[in-house]
């Protein structure tokens, strides 16, 4: 499950973004992989590591109420066949 987030204000030269996701390792390992940065970037990432998938969850979900909370919006994906 990957989570895409966007916050643009024009007013302040800003256009960035957040993503998310849950992911498992070879050996069972729980964690979340996060990317960062301005459009047109490859930004930056990070991954924590957990130890357990509900752990990872949680942080999941702190991370997204946070990110909302600094003003990110989640961008919904577009279904094949729907225009833009």
């Amino acid at each position: 499950m990957q989570i895409d987030m966007r916050r643009i204000d024009p007013s302040l030269n800003m256009n960035r973004f957040y993503s998310m996701e849950l992911t498992k390792d070879l050996f069972g390992q729980h964690g979340v992989h996060r990317q960062w940065g301005r459009f047109g970037t490859w930004g930056r990432h990070r991954h924590d590591w957990y130890a357990t998938k509900t752990e990872a969850e949680s942080a999941l979900s702190d991370l997204i109420t946070q990110k909302l909370a600094r003003g990110y919006l989640i961008k919904l994906p577009v279904s094949k066949g729907q225009g833009v």
